[in-house]
């Protein structure tokens, strides 16, 4: 029982640690996309795709 206890530690632990650098990777990230400007809301929307016609063949 000891040693389940201490792999199922160790686990929490790596897990813990991935978890950690994950988050300093995304924040990075978005302090990265600071720097871009914001699309303007003066840009064209995307065309919308074609509609299915009402004649079927």
């Amino acid at each position: 029982m000891v040693i389940d206890h201490a792999t199922a530690r160790a686990y929490l632990r790596r897990t813990s640690e991935s978890l950690r650098d994950a988050a300093k990777e995304l924040n990075a990230h978005l302090d990265f996309h600071r720097f871009f400007p914001t699309p303007s809301q003066r840009q064209a929307p995307a065309p919308a795709p074609p509609r299915p016609s009402a004649h079927h063949r």
